[in-house]
Formats: structure tokens, C-alpha cells, sequence
């Protein structure tokens, strides 16, 4: 796994979610974007958020 941070992963969410607006906004509502690199960023973050599991 890289070395990011919970907040460094949060600063891509807000990239994406301005990207997505910008491009929503000259291609129209219903322009659909692919959300692979959402739900990776997504599943990292989620992964640094939770505590380790105690498998013992």
C-alpha cells in the first residue's frame, strides 16, 4: 500500500468532485462518469479510517 494520508485522500475527493461538477457542467446533467478512481480513492481512505481488526 502507498504511504497517503486520510487527508491527502480527502483533497482527491474534492479534485474529483470538482472535475465531475466541471464536466457535468459542459456536457449536461446526465453525463455519466466512470467511477473507478472514485471507489479506489474511496476504499483506501475507508481502509486508513478503520481501526485494525484484532484477528487473535
Amino acid at each position: 500500500m502507498s504511504d497517503r494520508t486520510t487527508a491527502g485522500l480527502k483533497d482527491e475527493l474534492v479534485m474529483l468532485a470538482s472535475v465531475r461538477d466541471r464536466l457535468r457542467g459542459s456536457e449536461g446533467e446526465d453525463f455519466r462518469i466512470p467511477t473507478t478512481a472514485v471507489d479506489r480513492v474511496l476504499d483506501e481512505l475507508n481502509s486508513l479510517e478503520r481501526p485494525p481488526r484484532d484477528l487473535t
